[in-house]
């Protein structure tokens, strides 16, 4: 576990995953279900699909980006599941035509949410090429499989792309770089965004947002009704967006809001202090984030034009790095994933989203880091 003055990197084990949440896609008839998959030093994104109505067979396809570091190696692969249950696997590998990450030195290379994405009708899968500074672009046939849609993988618009987000027909992309592997610190990272035809074929909209080397963004949050965009960054700073229908980004006056001292009520912060794993309610223009080495989750109330002003702090004490989220379809419940103490934190947003209130710090078995988390459209898994 690192110090807790230290940007948030997980300790190597030999098994590695981190989980991109995805997107809920609903076909004819799909949820997603919920994921955990251990952290370490390769970078794992994952989304999942339940076809419900096939009498016989799979319920469905998980996919996850191997992150494979070597030149044209990345790929994703393709579990089917039956009942929940991977096993037996059966698995298809569909390579991206391009490269992954590596996180040997702990540097925050694999922060970050949202890697691998579709689209809302479950037609379209977006991933990260981080090492290759490339976007893969796949159509999802009926029986799961996958197949490159026409050019991927596309020019990500920047340098080491590290998170997605999608509004409509426009895919945001959060260029990190940062990939482990070259020397970037004097790189700028930017947010940029392209259009997206019906074959999945991206085409850049000319905006991009520019943030200063080292920055290394984290997450594109695209909030409840799609015209606001929030990310995180390692430097420790929110950002937030007013996005139009033809891709242009525009800052919010207030960019970049730092976690002010209102935040830590508890006494002084951590010398380095960051903000990580964006979520909203989704009738209340609320947003949430983790403070991740302050055993803390922050409430903050969103404008229209991307605004933000602080509404309140929440402690968990039983928890340790709360790195990445999600809100239930009802809107009453908020969960986090606490990556440096193996639990996950269950947040009561129902009586007054603006104020959450704890209700349970779950144990994981197994050990391991709980990284990103999704929730199938039922509430039940």
């Amino acid at each position: 576990m690192p110090p807790a003055e230290q940007p948030f990197a997980p300790p190597v084990v030999p098994h590695p995953a981190t989980v991109g949440r995805g997107r809920r896609g609903p076909r004819t008839r799909t949820i997603a279900i919920v994921l955990f998959v251990l952290v370490a030093a390769a970078a794992i994104a994952v989304f999942v699909i339940r076809s419900c109505g096939v009498p016989r067979g799979p319920d469905g396809t998980v996919y996850i980006e191997t992150n494979s570091a070597k030149p044209g190696t990345n790929s994703i692969l393709a579990f089917k599941y039956h009942e929940g249950s991977f096993r037996p696997l059966e698995v298809e590998e569909y390579p991206t035509d391009g490269s992954g990450s590596a996180d040997l030195d702990n540097a925050g290379v694999l922060d970050a949410d949202e890697q691998v994405i579709t689209n809302p009708q479950g037609t379209l899968l977006f991933a990260i090429n981080q090492g290759s500074d490339t976007i893969a672009v796949f159509r999802i046939k009926g029986d799961g499989s996958l197949e490159p849609s026409p050019g991927s993988p596309y020019p990500s618009g920047g340098t080491a792309p590290g998170a997605l987000g999608l509004s409509g027909s426009i895919l945001v992309v959060a260029n990190k770089a940062q990939d482990g592997v070259r020397d970037l610190k004097s790189v700028e990272a930017n947010y940029t965004t392209f259009h997206v035809g019906a074959d999945g074929a991206l085409t850049r909209t000319g905006f991009t947002q520019t943030v200063p080397p080292k920055s290394s963004p984290t997450q594109v949050f695209v909030a409840p009704g799609g015209d606001q965009v929030f990310t995180t960054e390692e430097t420790g700073v929110l950002r937030g967006y007013r996005l139009g229908s033809d891709g242009k980004l525009t800052a919010a006056p207030a960019n970049p809001v730092k976690l002010g001292p209102e935040v830590f009520d508890r006494g002084h912060p951590p010398k380095v202090i960051w903000p990580a794993g964006l979520s909203a309610d989704l009738d209340d223009p609320v947003l949430y984030t983790g403070i991740p080495n302050y055993s803390s989750i922050a409430a903050y109330d969103y404008e229209d034009n991307g605004d933000l002003k602080f509404a309140s702090t929440v402690h968990d004490t039983k928890s340790f790095l709360p790195c990445w989220s999600i809100v239930n379809a009802e809107s009453d419940r908020l969960y986090f994933a606490n990556a440096g103490s193996g639990n996950i934190s269950v947040y009561d947003i129902g009586e007054d989203p603006r104020h959450p209130k704890l209700m349970q710090t779950v144990e994981l078995p197994g050990g391991g880091n709980p990284w990103n988390l999704q929730l199938d459209p039922t509430g039940d898994y």
